[in-house]
């Protein structure tokens, strides 16, 4: 849920933890120096995860140190930390994706190199591709290693007889099953924009195009030559024609999903199955029980799968005034003790191999063989100039009628390229 005050575009929350303890932490011993605070600019959707509560805590108690929390707005993140950090106002710490996504925050210029950090050596060799940037690390991959596809609520399935759908085809089916018997088949959060999540369709292109990133990156092939994106968008319209997102989508928002999803008049929804236990259960419990996962039917009827992790890092300002804190909070929450405290209990997989107090996800552990066989690592952090936020726009307002399958392509193309230019990629 969104909570707090805006200030000035940007949400600013002091996190206040006690730090009185009669007993001095080791770290206080051994090096005696004044108490600062640092200060952290993330999405607004992410600072409550109990996994990174648990480690801000931790630091806190540990050194005496606060951490003091800038949020930023989820529909507005990813522009307004590029913002912040081209105009120089960077916190001590930000939080953000790897990958080529980096670009606009210039991480040589601005953030700390961790490539040499002992804790690099334990992420998972699935995990660190994707938050790599030109062959470095930039931060601390404190965060949840989660599945995405369509959460299907399986007692709805089984009680009118509905098939676990295993292709496209069948998932169209069940849709029009689910409205025959009056539930509507997805909840989209359309309102919201980036929860539309057309990336999840791209990542099974990597079947048919192997060297799909690398030709759009040097412009040897354009979205608009393939044909699997045109069935991607005309399927988010076709659905749409068909009554399957429901009458009033245009008007969902993230915050109703969870809500939507416990009441059983809707049976599915686009998202991941670490959802389930942070923003689902929480509210509505003994409902996550009721759902498992399938993979992203949505757009050609050949290619499917599920989306791998997609990891925030935590970085640190390599101009701030606590630089030598800042990096001393990154490697103490890196220790293996500390991680293993931070996901305990934790439904989820973790970016590290050391981790193991955390536990796999319901939805994950009843399918794993079938998840493990289909899931594709995400590519949309290596794409140039792709952007989850204004790409969700764009299917947005083909929903809504504004754009045709031609123009929100031809959109979808110009994005990419005025960004590859501007970062002067040769080809472009």
């Amino acid at each position: 849920m969104k909570r707090g005050v805006l200030v000035g575009g940007v949400l600013s929350i002091l996190i206040i933890l006690s730090s009185c303890s009669p007993e001095k932490s080791k770290i206080q011993e051994e090096t005696p120096q004044q108490a600062v605070t640092l200060t952290l600019m993330a999405n607004m959707d992410w600072i409550g995860k109990p996994y990174l509560q648990r480690a801000w805590k931790m630091y806190e108690k540990a050194t005496g140190n606060k951490i003091d929390i800038q949020v930023v707005p989820i529909d507005t993140a990813t522009t307004v930390i590029s913002k912040r950090v081209a105009m120089g106002e960077i916190t001590d710490i930000v939080m953000g994706f790897g990958g080529t996504s980096l670009a606009d925050l210039q991480p040589v210029k601005n953030f700390e190199d961790m490539t040499g950090e002992k804790w690099v050596s334990e992420i998972k060799s699935t995990i660190l591709p994707i938050l790599l940037h030109k062959g470095k690390i930039y931060g601390l991959p404190l965060w949840e290693s989660s599945i995405s596809g369509i959460l299907y609520n399986k007692e709805v399935f089984e009680k009118f007889n509905i098939p676990k759908p295993t292709n496209h085809a069948q998932f169209i089916e069940a849709c029009e099953s689910l409205l025959s018997h009056g539930i509507t088949p997805i909840y989209l959060p359309t309102k919201d924009i980036w929860p539309l999540s057309p990336q999840y369709g791209l990542d099974s292109l990597r079947k048919a195009y192997p060297h799909l990133v690398e030709d759009l990156n040097s412009n040897r092939i354009k979205f608009s030559d393939i044909p699997e994106i045109r069935e991607l968008i005309d399927d988010y319209k076709n659905m749409a024609t068909r009554g399957f997102y429901g009458s009033n989508f245009l008007n969902n928002n993230w915050d109703g999903q969870a809500a939507a999803l416990a009441s059983g008049k809707y049976a599915m929804a686009i998202a991941w199955d670490v959802y389930l236990s942070s923003d689902v259960e929480p509210q509505f419990p003994g409902t996550a029980r009721k759902f498992g996962i399938l993979p992203f039917f949505l757009g050609s009827s050949r290619l499917f799968g599920y989306e791998g992790p997609n990891v925030a890092m935590m970085m640190v300002n390599k101009n701030g005034k606590h630089v030598k804190e800042a990096m001393e909070m990154i490697r103490y929450m890196a220790k293996t003790e500390n991680l293993n405290e931070a996901f305990r209990d934790i439904s989820s997989e973790t970016p590290f191999n050391s981790v193991t107090t955390n536990q796999p996800t319901t939805p994950y552990i009843s399918d794993k063989a079938y998840i493990d066989a289909n899931t594709n690592p995400s590519i949309t952090p290596s794409i140039i100039g792709y952007n989850q936020l204004e790409m969700g726009r764009i299917i947005q307002r083909v929903l809504a009628g504004e754009l045709t399958t031609d123009l929100a392509i031809k959109a979808m193309d110009d994005m990419r390229i005025a960004a590859a230019i501007a970062q002067q990629v040769p080809g472009f």
